[in-house]
C-alpha cells in the first residue's frame, strides 16, 4: 500500500468511526418522566396546577403544544390552566431529529362552585350546615347556626328561634342561604343533642337535624382538666394549617386547666377573664365535675445563679398553665402565669447570678402574674420553663465565654428522611437526601474548626419532628441548624418561585436566622425572604437559639440543579459558617 492509499485508508476509517458516534449520541434513547402530577389520574378543585417532570436532556418538549424551557439536568415545569371536568395533557418530547415521544395523564377539576338549592320544592342541604362539630358551651356563650335551603323559606332552628336569609350580596350571588344566633343563658339544660332545623312556604315544611350535637350546659362548666401528655400545647385559636395551629404555649403533664367549653376535638381554655385558648382533647383528662378551680398565691422568690444557668425557683400551689414571650430593645424575657395572684413581698437576688441583671413581676389582672426578665446580654442563649413538684423553675442559659466556632457545640439537623420524603424536584431529586448530604458537609466544615457536632439523623431514617425535639432538648448544645429545601403548591409557578431563606419563631433568635440569610444570598440565589414567628416544631423551643434554613426550592429547575451540585452543597455550608461567625460578632460587648 503506497503512502496516498494509506493515508486515504485511515481517513474513511476514522471518519466512519466519528459518524458511528455522532449516530450513537444522535440515537440516545429518549424518555418522559412526570413527576407532578404523581399519579396518572388526579383529582382537584383547583383553577390551575403545577406540571413538572424530566427528560432526556436536550429535547423539545411540548405539553398540549404549549412549549416548556428543558433545562440542562432535563427538568420542565410550569402551570396548566384547568377548565372544570376532565383535562387531558399530552407531553411530547423530541430529541434532535429523532421521533417524538408522548406521555399521557388526566386531571379532573371537580366543580365546588355553590349553587342555589332548587326551588321546586322545600329541602335543606347538608352544605353550610352549621354548627358542624361537636360543641360545649357556657353561659354567655353564642350558638351560631346556618344551613343552605330552598331560597325565600321561613326559617328556624330549636323549634322556634328564627333565622335571616343572608342577601346575595353576602353570599356570592347564592341565594337560600340561612344564618341565626342564640346567646346561652344560666338556666339552659340542652345537653348532647341534635339542633333541628326548619323551613317552611306557604304551609309546605321540611326540618333536618344536624350532624353534630350539642350541649348548652352552663351548669355543668367550667370542669377542671389536667394535662396528660407530654409536649402538650394550647392553641391561641381552632385555625390551622400545614403547621397545626398557631401555639400559644406548651404545656408538661400534670398542669391544670380551667375547661370551659368544647368545639370537635378541642377544648375551650378559660386562661384569664379576657383570654382563652384550645388544648386537643386527647391531651387532657377531665376531673369530677366540682373539683375546685386551679389558682394560686405566689410565694417570695429567688434567683441564683450556677456554672451554666441563672435559676429563678417561685413556689405555688397549684401547677398552673403559663406562656412565654421574648421581647427586645431592651431584651426581656417574659413569663406569663395564669392563674397566679401575688403574695411575693420580696425577690431575693443572689451575686451569683450573672445572666440576669433585673428581675420583678407586675399583677397585670386578677389572674394572670407575669414575671419580667432582662438578661445581662441582648443576646439570649437559651431559657427553660418546668415544673419540679408545685415549684415553678425558669433557667437562663449563660452566654459562652468564648464566642467562637471552636467554642460552640451544634445541633444540625437534616430535615425529613425514611418515608418522609420532603420535596420532590422535577428530576426525581429528593429533599431528605439533599439536606442530609449538606448537614454532613457543614458537619465536617464544623469540625475541621474545633466544633463539637450533633446529628439528629446521619442516615436516611424517618424520625418524627417531636422526637428530634426531646432529642434536642437533653443535648445541652449551643446552636441549632435545621436544613430543609423548599417547595411551591401545586396552584402556584415553579419557575417564579425561587431562592432562598431563614425561618425562625422567637424574636431573640432573629439575629441569628439574619446573619446567615446574608450570607447565603451571596450564592447568587434569589431573596425569598427572612420568616418570623414561623410555627414549626424544631423553631419553637426557647432552650436554644434555633434557625430553619430553606436552602433553595426543589420545585425551581434552576435552584434544583444548584443542588445537585456538590460545589454548590460545600458553599452552602460555607456560607452558613460565615453567617453563625457573623452573629458571634454581634454577640460581643453587647450588654442589654
Amino acid at each position: 500500500m503506497d503512502k496516498t492509499t494509506k493515508y486515504l485508508f485511515l481517513f474513511v476509517v476514522f471518519f466512519f468511526t466519528l459518524n458511528l458516534t455522532a449516530q450513537k449520541k444522535h440515537y440516545k434513547k429518549n424518555y418522559i418522566s412526570i413527576v407532578v402530577p404523581e399519579e396518572t389520574n388526579t383529582e382537584t378543585s383547583l383553577s390551575r396546577y403545577r406540571i413538572a417532570g424530566n427528560t432526556l436532556p436536550g429535547s423539545k418538549v411540548t405539553i398540549n403544544g404549549k412549549k416548556f424551557k428543558v433545562y440542562k439536568s432535563g427538568a420542565f415545569a410550569g402551570l396548566m390552566n384547568l377548565k372544570i371536568g376532565v383535562n387531558e395533557f399530552i407531553v411530547r418530547s423530541t430529541y434532535r431529529s429523532n421521533r417524538s415521544i408522548y406521555k399521557k395523564f388526566f386531571i379532573t377539576r371537580k366543580d365546588t362552585k355553590l349553587k342555589t338549592t332548587s326551588t321546586e320544592k322545600v329541602f335543606i342541604e347538608d352544605t353550610l350546615m352549621l354548627p358542624n362539630k361537636n360543641i360545649w358551651l357556657n353561659n354567655g356563650d353564642i350558638l351560631e347556626v346556618q344551613i343552605k335551603g330552598t331560597p325565600g323559606c321561613k326559617a328556624t332552628f330549636m323549634d322556634n328561634f328564627k333565622m335571616t336569609e343572608l342577601p346575595t350580596t353576602e353570599t356570592n350571588g347564592v341565594e337560600g342561604i340561612y344564618t341565626g344566633i342564640y346567646k346561652v343563658k344560666q338556666s339552659d339544660k340542652f345537653e348532647e343533642k341534635f339542633i333541628k332545623f326548619e323551613l317552611e312556604r306557604n304551609g309546605e315544611k321540611f326540618t333536618k337535624n344536624s350532624k353534630v350535637k350539642v350541649s348548652l350546659i352552663p351548669n355543668k362548666l367550667p370542669r377542671v382538666g389536667v394535662v396528660i401528655s407530654e409536649r402538650s400545647f394550647l392553641n391561641y385559636g381552632l385555625g390551622t394549617n400545614r403547621l397545626g395551629g398557631a401555639k400559644l404555649s406548651f404545656l408538661e403533664k400534670g398542669i391544670k386547666l380551667i375547661i370551659n367549653g368544647m368545639v370537635g376535638n378541642q377544648y375551650r381554655v378559660k386562661l384569664t377573664d379576657n383570654m382563652e385558648a384550645w388544648i386537643p382533647k386527647e391531651q387532657v383528662k377531665l376531673l369530677p365535675y366540682g373539683t375546685l378551680l386551679p389558682k394560686s398565691l405566689t410565694d417570695s422568690w429567688a434567683v441564683y445563679g450556677g456554672k451554666k444557668y441563672d435559676k429563678i425557683i417561685i413556689n405555688l400551689n397549684e401547677k398552673l398553665p403559663y406562656s412565654t414571650r421574648q421581647e427586645i430593645n431592651p431584651t426581656r424575657i417574659i413569663v406569663d402565669i395564669y392563674g397566679a395572684t401575688s403574695n411575693t413581698n420580696w425577690i431575693t437576688q443572689h451575686i451569683s447570678a450573672k445572666e440576669i441583671k433585673n428581675l420583678y413581676y407586675k399583677q397585670v389582672g386578677k389572674d394572670l402574674f407575669r414575671i419580667i426578665i432582662e438578661p445581662t446580654h441582648k443576646q439570649i442563649w437559651g431559657y427553660d420553663i418546668s415544673y419540679k413538684n408545685k415549684a415553678l423553675q425558669i433557667r437562663v442559659k449563660k452566654q459562652p465565654r468564648k464566642l467562637r466556632i471552636s467554642n460552640l457545640t451544634f445541633i444540625l439537623d437534616a430535615g425529613h428522611g425514611g418515608n418522609n420524603k420532603g420535596a420532590l424536584g422535577s428530576t426525581g431529586l429528593l429533599e431528605k437526601d439533599v439536606t442530609l448530604d449538606i448537614v454532613k458537609r457543614l458537619a465536617r466544615q464544623l469540625k475541621r474548626k474545633g466544633s463539637k457536632v450533633i446529628l439528629t439523623r446521619d442516615k436516611d431514617v424517618e424520625s418524627k419532628s417531636v422526637d428530634r425535639l426531646i432529642k434536642i432538648k437533653k443535648m445541652n448544645a449551643d446552636i441549632l441548624i435545621s436544613i430543609h429545601a423548599n417547595s411551591i403548591g401545586l396552584a402556584s409557578d415553579p419557575i417564579k418561585a425561587k431562592g432562598t431563606a431563614t425561618f425562625y419563631k422567637h424574636i431573640c433568635y432573629r439575629p441569628l436566622s439574619l446573619a446567615i440569610y446574608k450570607r447565603m444570598l451571596n450564592l447568587k440565589l434569589e431573596p425569598f425572604g427572612n420568616v418570623g414567628s414561623f410555627n414549626f416544631t424544631l423553631n419553637s423551643p426557647t432552650e436554644i437559639p434555633n434557625v430553619l434554613v430553606e436552602t433553595a426550592f426543589m420545585s425551581n429547575p434552576e435552584d434544583e440543579i444548584k443542588l445537585m451540585s456538590n460545589r454548590f452543597k460545600n458553599r452552602i455550608a460555607e456560607k452558613i459558617i460565615l453567617g453563625v461567625q457573623d452573629f458571634l460578632k454581634k454577640c460581643k460587648n453587647n450588654l442589654n
